[in-house]
């Protein structure tokens, strides 16, 4: 179906809207295969159709058309939301999304003609596409083969091609998976009845399976469900190694469920496919497997939460890290995590990314705490697992009612009479509770006999104070709200610099010109801090070594690299801005706050990272760093962050 009265206009829009440069009357003729006159007619017609949604096709002059917005936006949602056959395919992602779903359940050769004409790209544009889709299938030991004069198909394993399509296509859209909304799996499965199957599972396993997270739960379903289909079609297991032994009752259920599955919808699974959905079922729900073969995690579990406790005491002294709630949710993880480990499986957390991003200490933390059972245990955590620990720690954390800020002492100095100053210290206790230990209120004519003001940390004033002797705020009266967020940036600006004395030296702050690479900056940056004797000569293998675990950039723009181990002599943080950007594992970074804290002042990274959430989530904050790369800016920016 066509937006346009025919299929050529729509191909000539698509094109022109992939394309960011001009592109010839000749290449567009040639590619539909009519004269430049009708390619000139079907402009005006196209023009007709979208002048009006905030676009317009033009030629600029021995170049080429173009095609030039007047309202971007208006434009793509009229674009987008056709229902056509070629414009779903307009962006690289939309592409990535077909092809994904194209190899992963097909099992035909797919030529390349094929796929050019289906997606309207160039021969480079595929290329470039397949790159990046060998990249999201490598994970899971699939490759696309190229067979000539036959075309591509994938290849790998059963049991990997239904993880890859699990993950890659079903939960394409998180949401919509845990709500079990999604349709994607009805169609990819449309060889089972989804109600009839949905009656079965709930028949047997509602009432069995509790969990706490809906995620585990519809991997069940999804797992099982695709299974079905694959052995239906024909797609069967011939590989599967993991050994499983659920508990007498649930292995029962599940042999129940099995059978009236295949009488159902005519189909056998072997032996082989049937641990493999006891697999699926005990990976995400490892209450059903049997403890005689955990029957040691108990006590192995208990001294893990110890070990990780003990590295916690050492590495903060917040009182978070003593709370009994985290330690009876780490047991229970833990528990969990070792039963997993006992089938060999790998539970997926759906929110990596966000948890990296959102809790970076808390990550950060859980990293350290991996590598310390590693060292005393020889058990090795997954990024997933990670995250979960992760999840876990920033729980505490925010449980943690106890204040870690310094209370201050205010001066208020009013002309306006006692009352008004009483409303204004009345506002503040109400807007910064238990900030102030001490509040004093001066009259105009008491504060010009006071000596002492400089026992204060801040001072605020009704009215204009003409000295340099101290820093005075002075407030609008007719506009308090205001007046206190000038309060609340005094006291962001005296907890920065409190809490990062000496950590921050114009020394020890970079701009970069060009664009480089992580490895490059990485070096740079250690011999910085090697010059001033701030780290020894393991810093940089100690870096790299936490690089290795996990990718230490948050969001898109910024990397917060640090070591492992105890190679840091002094505390600094190493800021570096790069408008040209870094190329940082699989992305280009802005910025790089280089971590070099040790034990001692592990509680500051804490306090940075809430700071630094701050900048990564305005985008203000940080076009602001890159046009003004100064080291005054950006101690501005975090001091009023």
């Amino acid at each position: 179906m066509s937006i346009f009265d025919y299929q050529r206009l729509d191909n000539i829009l698509n094109l022109l809207v992939q394309r960011e440069e001009a592109i010839h009357i000749e290449e567009i003729s040639s590619y539909c295969n009519v004269s430049d006159r009708t390619i000139r007619s079907d402009i005006n017609t196209i023009n007709d159709y979208i002048v009006k949604h905030g676009a317009h096709i033009v030629l600029i002059r021995k170049q080429g058309y173009i095609i030039e917005y007047s309202d971007k936006n208006e434009f793509d949602t009229f674009w987008n939301n056709q229902d056509t056959g070629t414009f779903l395919f307009t962006t690289s992602t939309s592409r990535l999304t077909y092809l994904i779903r194209l190899f992963l359940t097909n099992n035909s050769y797919i030529t390349q003609e094929y796929l050019q004409s289906i997606l309207f790209v160039s021969q480079n544009t595929l290329y470039s596409d397949f790159r990046i889709l060998k990249q999201y299938l490598s994970p899971y030991s699939l490759k696309i083969a190229n067979k000539s004069n036959l075309g591509y198909r994938l290849e790998g394993e059963e049991q990997n091609i239904r993880s890859a399509i699990i993950n890659l296509i079903f939960k394409e859209n998180l949401t919509d998976y845990l709500t079990g909304s999604i349709t994607v799996d009805r169609n990819i499965c449309n060889n089972i009845s989804y109600r009839q199957f949905n009656d079965i599972f709930l028949n047997y396993f509602s009432n069995m399976i509790h969990l706490d997270s809906d995620y585990f739960y519809r991997n069940i379903f999804s797992s099982l469900l695709l299974a079905a289909s694959r052995v239906k079609s024909g797609h069967t297991l011939k590989n599967f190694n993991q050994s499983i032994k659920l508990d007498r009752h649930s292995a029962k259920i599940v042999e129940n469920f099995i059978q009236e599955v295949e009488s159902e919808f005519n189909l056998i699974f072997s032996d082989m496919e049937k641990d493999y959905l006891q697999f699926c079922i005990a990976e995400n729900y490892p209450n059903f497997i049997d403890d005689s073969l955990t029957k040691s995690n108990q006590q192995l579990a208990e001294e893990i939460v110890k070990t990780i406790q003990n590295f916690l005491k050492s590495l903060s002294s917040s009182a978070w890290v003593l709370d009994s709630s985290l330690e009876k949710n780490l047991l229970e993880h833990i528990k969990l995590f070792l039963k997993v480990q006992v089938i060999k499986g790998n539970r997926n957390n759906p929110l990596l990314e966000t948890i990296k991003n959102s809790f970076p200490y808390a990550f950060d933390l859980a990293i350290n705490c991996s590598q310390e059972i590693v060292r005393n245990y020889n058990i090795h955590f997954s990024e997933d697992e990670i995250s979960y620990i992760a999840l876990h720690f920033a729980n505490a954390i925010e449980r943690d009612s106890t204040s870690t800020l310094k209370q201050l002492s205010l001066a208020i100095i009013c002309g306006n009479g006692r009352t008004f100053s009483s409303i204004i210290e009345a506002k503040i206790k109400r807007h910064f509770p238990n900030r102030f230990a001490k509040i004093v209120k001066f009259s105009y004519s008491t504060f010009q006999n006071t000596e002492d003001l400089e026992k204060f940390d801040i001072i605020i004033s009704t009215v204009p104070i003409k000295t340099s002797d101290f820093p005075v705020i002075q407030i609008n009266i007719d506009d308090l709200d205001t007046s206190m967020n000038q309060i609340e940036n005094k006291l962001s600006e005296l907890n920065f610099l409190e809490s990062n004395d000496d950590l921050f030296s114009i020394n020890r702050f970079l701009v970069l010109e060009e664009r480089t690479k992580k490895e490059d900056v990485l070096h740079l940056l250690n011999n910085k801090l090697l010059e001033q004797g701030l780290v020894n000569s393991n810093f940089l293998k100690d870096i790299q070594k936490r690089e290795e675990i996990s990718s230490t950039t948050i969001s898109d723009s910024i990397a917060v690299p640090h070591p492992l181990g105890d190679s840091v002599i002094k505390s600094s943080i190493f800021p570096v801005i790069a408008p040209k950007g870094i190329i940082w594992d699989d992305k280009i970074v802005k910025f790089v706050f280089l971590f070099a804290i040790n034990s001692e002042n592990s509680n500051q990274m804490q306090q940075f990272y809430d700071q630094l959430l701050d900048f990564i989530s305005s985008d203000k904050l940080q076009t602001k760093l890159l046009k003004e790369a100064n080291y005054q800016t950006f101690m501005d920016i975090f001091s009023l962050n």
